[in-house]
């Protein structure tokens, strides 16, 4: 056993001893280039330092703040604030693209022609699908946030206790997020007719073997239940694979409670059933909030609407009956995303303000 350790001690002190002689002349040209360097830099900062040497702490803390947060501010309203405000404009304008100069190459722009609300009237009144596409968009999107908040905090809990296999099954519920990537959609694309025929088929053999409305009404429920649970079976799949980061989020909420509370609620005589709606319940409320604020982006983002925005993407016109002439595709594509956007934000705003009388804050 000695003799082996020798034997590779000899074999890694030559070792070294070559790779110092390789980088030992390296390390030499890098600080003969970089002295210079860092001599130059040194002399040019020297008047900031002097600066910021005269300035006091807390200023400077300031200073570097907005440093930090500058470009995040230049990308906010580059990207988005600077686009958003140009699609309020073409929303309530006829856009129309000007030619390429055959000389230069180069584009010569837009130009817009104020319509007031046409294009808005347009979408709402004469387009064939875009209401009662925003609307079931909408209604799916609410339907969905309780059921996969309900699914999400109930499977987090099953998976929060120990039984074999727990890391694999977790790793099971959190495989259709990745799946439900773009990447992976594009690449599946080549078999989706024919899983769509093998989903057709199934569909076919189980709804002749058990209909799940037909079970409900038998029973005698109310029209509305029975609506919310048929629709709830039917999207079964959906809100199992959309459940992946929410399951996540509460995990990491019930793995944060303090244990303490938990064994003196076991010592008091509680049930599970108690603890889960005396402790783990309100202890995990406030991450309600953000997995239902996900869910929410997630459905609306995966929604048919956007379909139907995207087709008008393109330059073209069409004919306004209700107007006095035609009206761009341009103009109508931004006037649905801004009503598709604010439309959004209002469902967001009603779900957080019925959940947050729901939240329970530990610290308070």
């Amino acid at each position: 056993m000695k003799k082996i350790k020798e034997f590779f001690k000899k074999i890694f002190s030559q070792i070294g001893k070559g790779l110092g002689k390789v980088f030992r002349p390296i390390a030499k040209f890098l600080k003969m280039i970089l002295s210079p360097i860092g001599k130059l830099l040194g002399k040019i900062f020297a008047p900031l330092n002097r600066l910021f040497g005269k300035i006091k702490y807390e200023k400077r803390q300031a200073i570097w703040g907005i440093v930090f947060v500058l470009p995040l501010l230049i990308g906010f309203i580059y990207f988005f604030l600077i686009p958003f405000c140009t699609t309020i404009v073409y929303s309530f304008s006829n856009v129309k693209n000007l030619a390429y100069n055959d000389e230069t190459k180069q584009f010569l722009g837009v130009v817009t022609e104020w319509v007031g609300f046409d294009n808005y009237k347009y979408i709402w009144n004469e387009h064939a699908t875009f209401k009662q596409t925003m609307l079931s968009s909408f209604g799916n999107t609410l339907l969905n946030i309780p059921l996969v908040l309900i699914f999400s905090l109930i499977i987090a809990v099953v998976l929060n206790s120990n039984f074999r296999g727990r890391a694999f099954v977790r790793a099971v519920f959190f495989m259709p997020v990745i799946f439900n990537s773009q990447a992976i959609d594009v690449a599946m694309k080549a078999g989706s007719i024919i899983g769509e025929e093998m989903e057709g088929a199934n569909q076919d053999i189980f709804s002749n073997m058990f209909n799940f409305t037909d079970f409900l009404t038998n029973a005698n429920l109310p029209t509305t239940a029975v609506n919310f649970l048929s629709n709830a079976s039917e999207s079964i799949f959906d809100i199992i694979s959309y459940s992946g980061v929410q399951i996540l989020i509460f995990l990491s909420g019930i793995q944060s409670v303090p244990k303490h509370l938990y064994e003196a609620a076991k010592i008091e005589g509680a049930t599970q059933y108690e603890i889960f709606w005396k402790i783990t319940f309100p202890m995990v409320s406030p991450l309600m909030l953000t997995a239902a604020v996900y869910t929410a982006v997630d459905s609306l983002l995966r929604s048919e609407i956007l379909t139907t925005i995207n087709t008008y993407a393109s330059a073209g016109n069409v004919t306004y009956a209700g107007g006095l002439g035609g009206l761009t595709n341009y103009g109508i594509h931004s006037a649905m995303s801004l009503m598709f956007c604010l439309s959004s934000i209002l469902i967001i705003a009603i779900v957080l303000f019925l959940l947050s009388r729901l939240v329970f804050y530990y610290d308070e």
